[in-house]
């Protein structure tokens, strides 16, 4: 159970009611608490809303609690049948990607360790911090742009098409001869201008993805490549992907760093949330996760105990305030949150 004693979000009340859907005190709280503002139920509708496109299993009572949105949204976008399946069950599945959390990226400022005493964790965190952070100086000379904390940048590319970039990203260019972007570093959408007779290619460590005139998104970190398509044909090749993969609208193609690939479809319209401030993640490891929000962060996040970062998390989440949304998240994952410093956050088992 969360410690959260009066949710103020959706997200926090689709959690809470989750853990405890015969709490009828609770469900009367919630009632009160949708009639108190409007602002309250549009943060619940478009919460319904987006867990419905991410096809997630929503919480016992989901059916009843459909009722609010009749008549202020859309039938095609109202809950279908629930399965009934709660937050903890999803957590307690075994998650399909590789373990492999406490490697660092060429760029990663985010760090895992087992924890043992206090003293010799901070320690640990800061000469850890101290060896991810350095190679990030690098990237910043090989680029032709870069973003800082909670910055984004739009670009027009010399093709025609448009650069969306992510924050704390960074990206070469190559339009001499072909055309070609590299992500060194963060994520980037592109909405590409078709050019039948030449290919449009996005590489990102050793993941190329071609296309010829479509928008998708590209997020390069330490747990490897995703790729996802709003709407067109993208083709990805690695260097263990013997046949490649072809990707269409709402697919979205995960690669590891060992090469393993997983795919998962979710709705074209949340690709790249990321442009409205949004973080939404399907059955994602924690880890993972916490690693977009700390590009949002003045600091760093630490998660201190390997297995807590490898758990999945599923969800909807705000971004204007990172420090808040990953409060939500930790309470979701039986984790706490202790501020080392105004630049050092951990995130414990409790």
């Amino acid at each position: 159970m969360t410690e959260l004693k009066h949710p103020g979000s959706a997200s926090e009340w689709m959690v809470r009611l989750s853990e405890e859907p015969e709490n009828s005190d609770l469900r009367r709280d919630h009632d009160a608490w949708l009639s108190l503002r409007a602002e309250n139920r549009a943060d619940w509708e478009e919460t319904l809303h987006v867990w419905h496109m991410l096809e997630m299993t929503i919480p016992v009572y989901g059916a009843e609690w459909e009722h609010h949105l009749q008549g202020n949204t859309p039938q095609q976008d109202r809950i279908s049948t629930p399965q009934h399946l709660r937050p903890h069950e999803i957590r307690g599945r075994k998650h399909e990607r590789p373990a492999s959390f406490l490697q660092t990226g060429r760029t990663h400022r985010f760090a895992t360790w087992r924890q043992t005493s206090i003293g010799v964790s901070v320690a640990a965190a800061l000469a850890c911090l101290l060896v991810v952070f350095l190679p990030g100086w690098v990237t910043q000379f090989e680029a032709d742009y870069t973003t800082a904390t909670r910055e984004t940048r739009v670009i027009a590319l010399p093709d025609g098409s448009t650069l969306h970039l992510g924050q704390q990203s960074a990206v070469s260019l190559n339009f001499a001869d072909q055309r070609h972007v590299t992500l060194l570093e963060g994520e980037a959408f592109f909405e590409v201008e078709p050019m039948k007779d030449a290919p449009f290619i996005v590489t990102a460590s050793d993941v190329e993805t071609t296309v010829l005139g479509t928008a998708f998104n590209v997020r390069r970190g330490a747990f490897g490549v995703d790729v996802a398509v709003e709407h067109g044909h993208v083709r990805v090749n690695g260097p263990t992907m013997a046949q490649g993969a072809d990707l269409r609208a709402g697919d979205v193609a995960h690669i590891a760093p060992n090469g393993q690939t997983t795919r998962q479809t979710v709705s074209p319209a949340l690709v790249a949330s990321w442009r409205n401030g949004k973080l939404i993640a399907k059955d994602q490891a924690f880890a993972e996760i916490i690693e977009t929000v700390d590009r949002y962060f003045d600091g760093w996040v630490v998660i201190t105990d390997p297995d807590l970062a490898r758990t999945p998390l599923t969800g909807f989440y705000d971004l204007a305030d990172p420090k808040a949304a990953l409060k939500v998240m930790a309470d979701a994952q039986g984790a706490t949150i202790q501020e080392i410093s105004p630049w050092v956050v951990l995130v414990s088992p409790r």
